[in-house]
This record gives structure tokens, sequence and C-alpha cells, in this order.
């Protein structure tokens, strides 16, 4: 992301909610603050014609890699309160045989 600076002047432009789940999403992926902060990146880029470097690839590759291992912590986390949630094998039956009466 560029080095922060004081904003003066805005621009606005209207999206479907597709388009903004979109754009949030993208943002999320490639490590910005917000929905404008990405956009004004996307706009500013566009601008200078200016291309991604290596290390901004890098920086949005580890943005990624991080929220991805989030998802899967708490995937982990849901997994594990479902399986001990879950009764023993043995109780299981016995639970079954209960219902069934």
């Amino acid at each position: 992301m560029r080095v922060l600076k004081r904003k003066s002047r805005m621009i606005s432009f209207r999206v479907s909610e597709d388009e903004y789940a979109g754009l949030k999403s993208l943002g999320l992926n490639e490590g910005a603050r917000s929905v404008s902060d990405m956009a004004r990146d996307a706009v500013h880029r566009l601008v200078t014609k200016d291309t991604p470097s290596n290390n901004d690839q890098f920086e949005t590759l580890v943005h990624l890699l991080k929220y991805r291992v989030e998802e899967l912590n708490q995937e982990v986390k849901r997994l594990g309160l479902a399986l001990y949630r879950q009764p023993p094998a043995g109780e299981t039956a016995a639970v079954n045989e209960r219902e069934e009466r």
C-alpha cells in the first residue's frame, strides 16, 4: 500500500451488491484496510500504469496466506467443538435406542 497522506478530494461511484461483495473480498485478499483503499490503489495503478513489483506481489501473497490460515484456524476450532459435543461411540447406540422408543 502507499504511504498514508491526508485525503482532501473525493470521487464517488455506485456499484451493485455483487460488485461490492467482490471488491470487498478482493480487498481482503489484497490486504487492503478497506474497499476505498483497494479502489484507490487500483485507480492509482491504472493512472500511473504502475505494475506491482515483486515486493508488492510477495506482500499480497503473505496477506492471502494469513487470511487462509485464519480461515483454517476457525474451521479447526469449529470441528474441535463439534467433536467435543459428540457422545462417545458406545453411547451413540444407547442414544439411538432411546430415540427409537
